[in-house]
């Protein structure tokens, strides 16, 4: 049986001279049925369509904070590092994708990236709330769920976990401010921090704040994201 090609993007380490990504990623996919391929970096429009061309379905990946100028905005002091090369590829290649109806799942900053391609904005800093906001850089292990969300029930994602409520791993300190146009909130945690959006329109294109990657072996729920990015990858 033929597997759907996966399209995962990865980071990069040493001064931005190394490609890196956790196997996690690229296991969750294959446990799942797809064929994971992991794309470089490119400025080139027509290269990044021929990636596309050969993909049944992308990946975005967690990774380093996403440049505020994409979304109009100066650098506030929480931001964190940042990946110029790898934002402006990542935020061409989600636009292209989406225009194309790519299957598509958005894991930490791949969420962000979605909303950010789409014209949405983030914010810098969770710290910049003060104590509206819950612990979402977790200091406890990876793959350890530390609070809870609730998922819209009139959802796509509802309808893959079959969940109201669940709990998740948390590792960001920035997150959505404003949702772009093509999209809905899907779920949301208590303190009013959304923690996954997904398109209106036709096609699956998803994003999640948490990291399911680091969870599938253990927690169902986790599981069937990758299985829904592959079953509708197949198509």
């Amino acid at each position: 049986m033929k597997k759907p090609v996966i399209g995962i993007i990865p980071s990069q380490q040493n001064q931005f001279s190394e490609y890196k990504l956790k196997k996690v990623y690229v296991q969750a996919v294959q446990a799942a049925g797809g064929l994971p391929l992991l794309i470089p970096f490119s400025a080139d429009r027509e290269l990044i369509q021929l990636y596309l061309s050969r993909l049944d379905g992308l990946l975005l990946t967690g990774g380093l904070d996403l440049d505020p100028y994409l979304y109009g905005e100066e650098p506030e002091p929480g931001l964190g590092a940042i990946d110029p090369e790898r934002d402006h590829f990542e935020i061409l290649l989600a636009q292209l994708a989406y225009q194309q109806q790519v299957p598509t799942l958005g894991i930490c900053k791949g969420l962000q990236v979605l909303n950010v391609a789409a014209g949405g904005s983030l914010i810098q800093d969770l710290s910049s709330r003060g104590e509206k906001v819950y612990q979402h850089y977790q200091d406890a292990p990876r793959a350890y769920p530390t609070h809870q969300v609730t998922i819209n029930q009139s959802s796509n994602l509802y309808r893959i976990i079959q969940k109201e409520k669940i709990r998740v791993n948390s590792l960001h300190h920035q997150a959505i401010k404003e949702v772009a146009p093509n999209f809905r909130v899907a779920a949301k945690s208590g303190d009013g921090i959304i923690e996954a959006i997904e398109n209106k329109g036709p096609g699956f294109v998803l994003g999640i704040q948490w990291h399911p990657e680091e969870m599938w072996a253990e927690e169902r729920t986790a599981y069937q994201l990758f299985l829904a990015l592959v079953k509708e990858s197949k198509k």
